[in-house]
């Protein structure tokens, strides 16, 4: 089963590993407090995460996190999706002029 929360409710929780999706560039630019950075092109170093632990997904928008949540999910993890993907944690933390 994946849990779906939203990126703007997400609370670390220490048996979480929090997995930042995006590609190594982006990621450099900022990510989420305690993420590590599994991007595409090394998708198959998240099967050596350990399965006694939550893996936490995001991703840009939350399109490609949920599909790799999927993937884990059916490989046996706990998995969580970060809804919203960072681009709606950015939105939250620097607000849009109106």
């Amino acid at each position: 089963m994946i849990q779906k929360i939203p990126i703007t409710d997400y609370h670390p929780q220490d048996n979480d590993i929090l997995v930042d999706l995006r590609d190594r560039t982006v990621f450099s630019f900022g990510t989420l407090t305690g993420a590590v950075n599994i991007p595409m092109d090394a998708i198959e170093k998240l099967y050596s995460l350990p399965k006694d632990k939550r893996i936490v997904l995001f991703c840009q928008k939350g399109d490609y996190s949920a599909e790799i949540a999927e993937l884990l999910s059916d490989n046996d993890y706990e998995v969580a999706d970060l809804t919203g993907g960072y681009r709606a944690w950015l939105c939250k933390i620097i607000p849009r002029k109106e």
